[in-house]
C-alpha cells in the first residue's frame, strides 16, 4: 500500500471515529499531496517520494508556527501545532538513530575523501543520496561538519 493510500484509508477511519485532530491534519495532507502531484514535473501522481516531501514540508510549517505562537504568548495554540507535527511524523520513514547516522556519514566521508571545507557540498550530496528520507538534511549537515573538523 502506498503512503497516499494509507493516508486516504486513515482519513476515512478518522472520519468514522470522530478524531477531529487526525481528520483535520490528514484532510489537509491529502489535499496538499494532490496539489503537489498536479505541479509541473510531478507527473500527476502522488507517489511515496512526493507525499513524503509534502509531509516534511507540513511538519516544518507546524514547527515554525508553534515557535511563533510561543513567542506571541499563545502556548495552547502552539501545543496544537506541535501535536499536528507529531501526528505527521507517523507518515515519514523511520529516522536513523544518532549512532547510525554518524556511522553512515563517516562511511560517506571515507568514500568521498574531502580535502577540506570546500568539499562539504560533495559530502552532503553523497550522504543525502545514500540516506534518502532516513535522516533530515540538518542532522546530516551537523554530523558531517563535526566529523570533517574545524571549518568543515
Amino acid at each position: 500500500m502506498s503512503l497516499f493510500e494509507r493516508i486516504e484509508r486513515e482519513l476515512i477511519q478518522a472520519r468514522k471515529s470522530g478524531d477531529s485532530l487526525r481528520l483535520s491534519v490528514l484532510g489537509l495532507l491529502k489535499a496538499e499531496a494532490v496539489r503537489a502531484a498536479k505541479e509541473p514535473g510531478a507527473g500527476g501522481v502522488a507517489d511515496d517520494r512526493l507525499v513524503a516531501a509534502v509531509v516534511r514540508r507540513e511538519i516544518k510549517r507546524r514547527e515554525e508556527a508553534a515557535q511563533a505562537y510561543v513567542r506571541g504568548g499563545r502556548e495552547e495554540v502552539a501545543e496544537r501545532e506541535r501535536a499536528e507535527a507529531q501526528l505527521l511524523r507517523e507518515y515519514l520513514p523511520a529516522q536513523l538513530s544518532d549512532d547510525e547516522l554518524e556511522r553512515e556519514v563517516r562511511a560517506v566521508i571515507e568514500e568521498v575523501r574531502p580535502s577540506g571545507p570546500r568539499d562539504f557540498g560533495a559530502v552532503m550530496r553523497a550522504a543525502a543520496a545514500r540516506l534518502g528520507d532516513r535522516a533530515e538534511g540538518a542532522r546530516i549537515a551537523a554530523v558531517a561538519r563535526r566529523l570533517m573538523g574545524p571549518g568543515g
